[in-house]
């Protein structure tokens, strides 16, 4: 009676430890598929595309130079054409210039929204003012936790004041919330090359509304082994003055708090370089 009483109480804490160690396996995975699938996209991308070294090199008064980037813009952009209004608009809705497309009143209204960054403008490229659109991808298996001012939880002290003052003007539990973006000189030197920065559309916070984000806590489970029905919204990054014949690293990050910001990986960060001529 004693061994078996002895056997049920082995046979009890064995089925315990595997229940634990079950758990602690789940915990492991939650933690590494954020890291794992989260990535922060770079486009427009050259036909010999380098993720350590991704290069976006023209010469303003050189046609032959910049159109290619002004026509891989335009290829990556299809995906989004559309008549049908958003709001706010999550891409410039036509690769058409004004002297090209019939004029549509949802369409030239995103398209004002999304200006400078518009076929219009040759996505500033003619000008040495180039745009770069940034995408989330690899987000099915990942449940964001974002930064925001509603819940009684430090913020960061490297994030960017921009940020800050706009968690503050649009709290979460009114506007929703952000996984926030934020741009610059990966070095000393390319901060003090890489000139102003805006972020657009302009009128909007700088980061993707996680509404609108296909992420794991809005999908059935059967979907996220699947492409998304519309493809995720965007931001481009303008470049309004960056310094001509000088070779300058940009830095991308996100900022949620499950993503560790960390140089040496390409988890929620990008970088690329960019040579204007």
């Amino acid at each position: 009676m004693g061994f078996e009483k002895r056997t049920i109480k082995i046979l009890v804490c064995v089925a315990a430890l595997l229940l634990v160690i079950g758990a602690i396996i789940g915990l492991v995975f939650g933690l590494i598929l954020p890291f794992r699938y989260v990535e922060l996209e770079v486009w427009p991308r050259s036909d010999e595309y380098n993720r350590e070294q991704p290069l976006i090199q023209f010469r303003v008064n050189d046609p032959g130079s910049w159109h290619p980037w002004y026509n891989r813009i335009n290829d990556f952009l299809r995906a989004y054409e559309t008549n049908v209004p958003e709001e706010p608009p999550r891409a410039p809705c036509s690769t058409l210039r004004h002297d090209q497309r019939v004029p549509s009143p949802n369409c030239e209204r995103a398209l004002s929204v999304w200006a400078p960054c518009i076929a219009d403008n040759f996505y500033g490229y003619r000008d040495g003012t180039p745009c770069v659109f940034l995408r989330l991808s690899h987000i099915h298996y990942w449940v964001p936790e974002p930064y925001n001012v509603s819940l009684p939880l430090a913020l960061p002290p490297d994030m960017p004041n921009n940020i800050k003052q706009i968690m503050m003007q649009r709290p979460a539990h009114v506007y929703g919330d952000y996984v926030w973006v934020s741009c610059g000189g990966e070095f000393s030197s390319d901060q003090e090359n890489i000139g102003p920065l805006q972020y657009i559309p302009a009128g909007l916070p700088p980061g993707f509304p996680t509404s609108r984000l296909h992420t794991a806590d809005r999908i059935p489970h059967s979907a996220r082994a699947q492409p998304d029905p519309l493809p995720g919204p965007l931001i481009a990054l303008l470049f309004e003055n960056p310094r001509r014949g000088v070779l300058i690293n940009v830095e991308c990050r996100i900022w949620t708090r499950d993503i560790l910001y960390d140089r040496s990986r390409h988890i929620g960060r990008a970088r690329f370089e960019i040579y204007v001529e």
